[in-house]
């Protein structure tokens, strides 16, 4: 037997390397492009990859197959992209260090082309942009796409202005006490501020600012603050309040204004202690005029923790229609725009079999599970919330989805 095994040995060694030489010769350095149309349906979920910030990355994902299509490295800390309404190209703001974590900081655009993935240009602008954990409203694209405003912290609050078709930097406006911006106009950006209010620029043809609007406060920022995780349909942005209380904003040339407020979480339901959850807490299916809003049971200081279900409701109606458990604690979600739409959700995913994480969790308390989880999107049909897939482990801290 032993004579027999080291017989099997000797052949394996010297067949392996007959088998390495079969391979076909792998070209180096090239790029492969992929064809938007044979994808019904694209999203990119962005990871500021925590605590490996100096790679942020987006990952592209084909949410009918689960299959991961690409990858673009976003630079140090990332904030995320523009999608422009092309889809000829991505844009991304971005900080790179020439020592990788530490020297001198360049800040710049840059423009991706969207079946290569490769950089087209880049723009240079003041090294100031904001790096913070929540990417929504850190940047904003003027609705024809010509003009991109980035938001600066130093902490001094400011914002840079870039114009797109020309490719240069136009200036950087001074917006103390303002810290998040929106698009709401092929001229206009709008920004929120600490005291409730909002502030719109109006850009001239050339991206210079000519006028400033100020509003009054719209909420009470010391009751009841708004989160910056707002959605957007037409000239119409919605924002939820730690509360949970939707606000309704036109955003418009004449500046911003209060349409309504309703409750989407009642008091009966804060009574059994539902709040609302994550980091990107509303999703807006357009067409059917539905608000997604993900939710959890817990006080409403934990707004930023995972939820565990997703509730439905009916703009025109102001009524909840339905709800639905998610199959992982989520952070984020999102929705396609099409007639059957998906949810896309970032779910945390322990891999071990249930009864081990029970066990743990007995026995050593929830820090050991923590140190497993991996994050990954999980795609669910948007209209009865059934589970359909998982594209699993999807860097360190992805928390940001974009439908393409």
């Amino acid at each position: 037997m032993k004579r027999f095994a080291v017989s099997i040995i000797a052949v394996l060694a010297t067949s392996l390397p007959l088998a390495a030489a079969d391979l076909p010769e792998e070209t180096i350095g090239e790029v492969v492009s992929f064809a938007r149309e044979d994808h019904a349906r694209l999203v990119w979920v962005t990871d500021m990859n925590s605590p490996y910030q100096a790679e942020s990355r987006a990952y592209l994902i084909d949410p009918d197959a689960g299959r991961f299509l690409g990858m673009l490295n976003l630079g140090y800390w990332t904030n995320g992209m523009q999608l422009p309404a092309t889809g000829n190209r991505i844009v991304a703001t971005e900080t790179h260090f020439n020592r990788t974590t530490r020297g001198h900081r360049t800040d710049v655009v840059v423009s991706y082309d969207a079946a290569s993935l490769q950089p087209l240009s880049e723009i240079e602008i003041p090294p100031k942009r904001v790096s913070s954990v929540k990417m929504q409203g850190t940047s904003a694209l003027s609705d024809d796409d010509r003009f991109l405003a980035q938001m600066n912290f130093t902490p001094a609050q400011s914002v840079s202005f870039v114009n797109l078709e020309t490719g240069s930097f136009i200036a950087e406006v001074d917006v103390p006490g303002c810290g998040n911006i929106y698009s709401g106009g092929d001229r206009e950006f709008h920004l929120l501020c600490g005291d409730g209010s909002f502030l719109t620029l109006k850009v001239d043809e050339d991206g210079l600012v000519t006028e400033r609007l100020r509003s009054a406060p719209l909420f009470d920022p010391f009751v009841d603050p708004i989160t910056i995780s707002g959605v957007r349909k037409d000239d119409t942005w919605y924002f939820v309040t730690l509360g949970g209380a939707l606000l309704e904003l036109a955003m418009t040339e004449e500046g911003v204004s209060l349409i309504r407020t309703w409750p989407l979480i009642s008091d009966d339901d804060k009574d059994d202690d539902w709040s609302i959850a994550g980091f990107q807490h509303l999703a807006l299916h357009a067409p059917s005029n539905r608000l997604y809003l993900l939710t959890l049971q817990g006080p409403p200081e934990a707004f930023e923790d995972p939820g565990t279900a997703v509730w439905v409701f009916d703009l025109e109606t102001q009524t909840k229609i339905d709800s639905f458990e998610l199959e992982e604690i989520s952070i984020s979600i999102a929705l396609s725009q099409d007639a059957d739409p998906l949810l896309y959700v970032i779910g945390a995913h322990i891999p071990m079999p249930f009864l081990a994480q029970l066990w743990i969790y007995v026995t050593e308390g929830e820090a050991p599970l923590a140190e497993v989880v991996q994050l990954g999107l999980d795609i669910y049909e948007a209209d009865d919330g059934t589970y359909l897939r998982s594209v699993p482990r999807l860097g360190n801290a992805p928390t940001y989805i974009q439908p393409w």
